[in-house]
């Protein structure tokens, strides 16, 4: 009896339990593991690509593999058709059991519309914030003589005409504004060189001109290389008196080497940029 105690009481015996609790939840664990395989087995698939497509053929589509769909929300984009999928949860490839919901985008069949703020007799530095707030771009200025004030709103125009409050405008669409000017005294061009395309931007529409053409971007490949490019030459020239509104061309480059103290060294720019 002694000998028996003595045997059950040692720690090799209970060094023995303890492997054989982890050996049997070790093989409980993996069994379970393969039993969730197992039944998954068959039941699972792949979920389809269904960007691009429409309503009518998506329903289809999913009808036929066990899956429903539901669209919970619309944008307007030109990168899809209208009615069209432009996202998707879960995306493409992932697996999932039979019965399950993907979850919509839809591109909107008509485009989302802003409506035109009322601007009149505000300054041209809160009009375009407004205008920026309210989904539309400013594309230019136009002056018109009004004895009120300099720089301030007297209309908006889309398309070339006339733009009344409260119209109706493609979001994103771009529009002029019609600003007063008191008489015809002329303003001085800023100077722009050295200056990132972005900075320029704003600087020439802060001074009352407008945006010309970009007469060369050297090493420009993308919308983002342009935006970052620097400004090396510019026409009409700094300091030059122009009349508001005038646009002004812009030569562009995105190496930094040649934006080096263009202040100084206006006289050696490139062939290419004069």
């Amino acid at each position: 009896m002694k000998g028996i105690i003595r045997f059950i009481s040692s720690g090799r015996v209970w060094m023995n339990i303890l492997l054989i609790t982890i050996f049997i939840s070790l093989v409980v664990f993996l069994t379970m593991q393969w039993l969730g395989m197992y039944t998954m087995h068959g039941e699972s698939m792949s979920v389809p690509d269904i960007k691009g497509r429409s309503i009518e053929n998506i329903e289809t589509l999913l009808s036929n593999i066990d899956m429903t769909y539901e669209v919970t929300d619309s944008i307007y984009t030109d990168e899809y058709p209208r009615g069209t999928v432009v996202s998707q949860n879960p995306k493409s490839g992932k697996q999932v059991k039979k019965g399950r919901t993907v979850y919509l985008t839809i591109n909107s069949i008509l485009p989302e519309m802003a409506e035109a703020p009322d601007l009149i007799g505000k300054s041209k530095r809160i009009a375009v914030p407004i205008l920026e707030i309210s989904g539309l771009k400013l594309i230019s200025l136009k002056y018109r003589p009004d004895e009120s004030c300099t720089d301030c709103v007297v209309g908006l125009e889309y398309k070339g005409k006339r733009v009344e409050p409260g119209d109706k405008i493609r979001k994103g669409e771009g529009v002029v504004l019609i600003l007063g000017q008191t008489s015809d005294v002329p303003t001085s061009a800023p100077d722009l060189l050295g200056l990132t395309y972005a900075e320029a931007y704003e600087l020439i529409i802060s001074s009352s001109l407008n945006v010309g053409s970009i007469l060369s971007c050297a090493g420009c490949e993308t919308a983002n290389d342009t935006s970052a490019a620097f400004v090396v030459n510019q026409r009409p020239q700094r300091n030059e008196m122009i009349n508001l509104g005038t646009f002004v061309d812009l030569y562009l480059t995105t190496d930094t080497s040649m934006v080096i103290d263009f202040k100084t060294a206006i006289d050696t720019i490139p062939d290419e940029f004069e």
